[in-house]
């Protein structure tokens, strides 16, 4: 409680002078409701300057009702506490419990997502071996990919292209004799598909897993519509170079055999210019057509150049190839059929 502010007023004689106006009789103030007015005069007196009047003088504490002395403290402070009103509570912010649960979600997709590539790209799994059931799923699957291409499927119902599967002429009854030291003397049967490079060696869902051969009869030109496979890379996802080449080998090889009435021989230049790198697991189209200049029948009947190009199926090229096949002289070679 505020105590109330004294505010003394002082009575002075004022003389008069020959002016009116130069005096009054007394300086008074008004007092302020809220304060006490002490009137008294003028003195040096320290006791009187200290004494308060009557009305100024604090009130003493009177005696506690019998009522309420009665009251036990206990008691006392439980009503003391129901008379209280409660304060007021203050809402609680509401949780942000969804928006936390949606960051978890979102940050744990990413990483997850991020560490499966990872995984995958630096630690691929293991590619099953050919002839097992895995490997002849993957083989199953890949060739329905392979059947529903668009340019696959405008090749064989074009006339002007014959289609066939690289290698399907083989024949598998065809043997060749080598020797093996450790079987003293006895020549193991290999069949022929086993002992090529690309047919046996490269078989399987994971190296040469498709090649439908399409030839057009008119201009001599041959598309080659391959798969890589995941056993086909040198970089993690990037077919080795020296696989493209031995498919662009052979290709171009095929073109330009197919125009040789002896149907062989062999590649006496190879001139590759590497454009874009070129993904495993995925469809490429290896083209393969006489040089300029080459495409008459009957040019040379030794000796043909052939221009090559590996490229995707939306045409963006990854590989140029030029080439010289010959048809030595003094050897003769086996005509190279079904390939």
């Amino acid at each position: 409680m505020l105590r109330p502010r004294i505010q003394t007023l002082y009575s002075l004689p004022v003389w008069r002078t020959a002016h009116p106006r130069l005096y009054t009789r007394t300086i008074r103030r008004a007092p302020s409701p809220c304060t006490t007015t002490i009137s008294r005069r003028l003195t040096t007196s320290p006791r009187r300057f200290n004494e308060l009047p009557n009305a100024a003088q604090p009130k003493q504490p009177g005696p506690i009702p019998a009522s309420t002395a009665a009251i036990p403290p206990e008691q006392a402070a439980a009503s003391d506490a129901q008379a209280a009103p409660n304060p007021p509570q203050q809402p609680k912010p509401p949780r942000r419990r969804r928006g936390a649960i949606l960051y978890a979600a979102f940050f744990l997709l990413i990483g997850t997502t991020l560490g499966s590539l990872f995984r995958i790209t630096i630690a691929p799994p293991d590619l099953p071996e050919p002839g097992t059931p895995e490997d002849e799923h993957l083989l199953a699957v890949i060739r329905r990919k392979a059947a529903a291409l668009p340019l696959v499927q405008r090749l064989e119902a074009d006339p002007e292209w014959t289609a066939w599967d690289a290698y399907s002429g083989f024949d598998d009854s065809q043997t060749s004799d080598t020797s093996d030291a450790s079987d003293a003397g006895v020549a193991p049967m290999r069949r022929r598909r086993e002992a090529h490079l690309t047919a046996g060696a490269l078989a399987g869902s994971r190296g040469l897993a498709y090649q439908r051969v399409f030839r057009n009869n008119a201009t001599g030109e041959c598309l080659n519509v391959v798969y890589f496979g995941g056993g086909t890379a040198g970089w993690p996802g990037v077919v080795h170079g020296g696989c493209l080449a031995t498919v662009l080998d052979e290709s171009l090889a095929r073109c330009a055999i197919l125009r040789f009435p002896s149907r062989t021989g062999v590649t006496a230049t190879l001139e590759l210019t590497y454009k874009a790198p070129t993904r495993t697991e995925a469809f490429y189209v290896v083209r393969a057509r006489p040089a300029s200049g080459e495409a008459a029948p009957g040019k040379s009947d030794r000796k043909a150049w052939v221009e090559g190009s590996v490229e995707t199926l939306d045409g963006r090229t990854c590989v140029l190839a030029r080439a010289l096949f010959v048809v030595p002289k003094g050897i003769k070679l086996a005509p190279l059929t079904g390939f």
